[in-house]
């Protein structure tokens, strides 16, 4: 019975006699892929100031011209907050820039340290 189960433990043995080798080579870098941007455009827009004074002259002016007597408004802090807003896209955009550059020369430097590394090792 003592022969049954030293059995097993024989052949355990005999597996792990055999030397592992390891050999190590080269990974190529996974290329960068960064999409294209679109080019901003920037359209013409033309604000008309309403008041008491001129909104009867401004909507006489749209019929004549052919154009919808509709008026998108803004209030005075309506108009700072889409200032600001925009200035917040400005800003974003800036940041969202330097972190791609910081990216590509990330990936740029690693990848000549890869092909340096490649290079003294042949």
């Amino acid at each position: 019975m003592k022969i049954l189960l030293l059995l097993p433990l024989l052949f355990l043995v005999g597996c792990g006699s055999k030397p592992i080798q390891i050999s190590t080579k080269p990974v190529e870098p996974i290329p960068l892929v960064i999409p294209s941007v679109d080019q901003y455009k920037h359209r013409k827009i033309k604000w008309i100031i309403v008041t008491p004074e001129n909104a009867k002259k401004v909507f006489e002016d749209l019929q004549k011209k052919g154009q919808p007597v509709v008026l998108f408004a803004l209030t005075s802090k309506g108009y700072e907050n889409l200032s600001l807003n925009t200035s917040d896209q400005i800003k974003i955009t800036s940041q969202l820039r330097a972190v791609i550059e910081a990216y590509k020369k990330y990936y740029l430097l690693k990848t000549k340290e890869n092909n340096n590394k490649n290079l003294s090792k042949k």
